[in-house]
């Protein structure tokens, strides 16, 4: 009797394998013109994410009138994490459905660069059957998006001043710096908790990442750093690897 029950547990895990650590799954948004990550948003997830996730990317032409039309939507739906590069654009409704259940399922996403105004036209036309988001900023971003300071400032990124120690700035190595735009997002939305600073001269601090929970309870990370050049940074790429794990953590 007890070499058929163990016969019998032996043939149900052939038929039904046990996984101790399934593979998440992130999938990569990214339809913008200015910073090439549809460069550098692949090439860093290949070569620092490959082996621990399962990775898809969906993407939009930079321009001309299929710039609305995000290929491989499909694969936002199975997603456990969303990572967005998009600026201003107004995908289908489908699409733009799947991404809003994303949220509301509580799953988390993280935003780079100009995802701050990622669904927002600013004062262009909404092609039909297409939708825009305005409140994106504000309610799930968490931040307060009003231009930036100008080019050609070396911005430094610091520690925030008043931070209390976070697991995505674990190993993190600062100050660096970036010639990236220094966003103007201040002040942020009260359920946002700022994780780094940015400075240049004869300016005030600005917030260039932070943290931030939806009205569904999901986990955002957001940083206004994503230039070509803050891909070749170490610090940046660490910081990016720490809010995957941090936004795919169950808490």
């Amino acid at each position: 009797m007890k070499n058929t029950f163990i016969i019998l547990i032996f043939g149900f895990l052939l038929v039904h394998p046990i996984t101790a650590n399934p593979k998440k799954t992130i999938t990569f948004i990214i339809a913008e013109r200015e910073y090439k990550t549809e460069q550098s948003v692949p090439a860093f997830a290949h070569k620092k994410l490959s082996q621990e996730f399962i990775l898809y990317f969906s993407e939009a032409p930079k321009e001309g009138t299929s710039r609305n039309i995000l290929k491989n939507s499909s694969a936002i739906k199975n997603a456990d994490l969303l990572f967005i590069s998009v600026r201003r654009r107004a995908f289908k409704e489908k699409t733009m459905n799947l991404i809003r259940n994303h949220l509301s399922l509580g799953k988390p996403i993280i935003g780079i660069r100009t995802t701050s105004h990622a669904f927002d036209l600013k004062n262009s036309p909404v092609p039909k059957g297409h939708q825009v988001w305005t409140e994106w900023d504000k309610k799930i971003i968490g931040g307060n998006y009003n231009g930036h300071y100008g080019k050609g400032k070396i911005c430094s990124i610091e520690h925030f001043s008043k931070l209390v120690p976070h697991p995505i700035l674990q190993n993190v190595k600062l100050p660096f710096t970036t010639p990236a735009t220094l966003y103007k997002n201040y002040p942020l939305s009260k359920s946002s908790t700022v994780l780094l600073q940015g400075r240049i001269k004869d300016s005030p601090s600005e917030p260039v990442a932070w943290t931030n929970r939806t009205a569904s309870k999901a986990k955002v990370f957001y940083t206004s750093l994503g230039h070509i050049e803050d891909f070749k940074k170490p610090a940046f790429k660490q910081l990016l690897r720490n809010a995957i794990k941090w936004c795919l953590k169950n808490d």
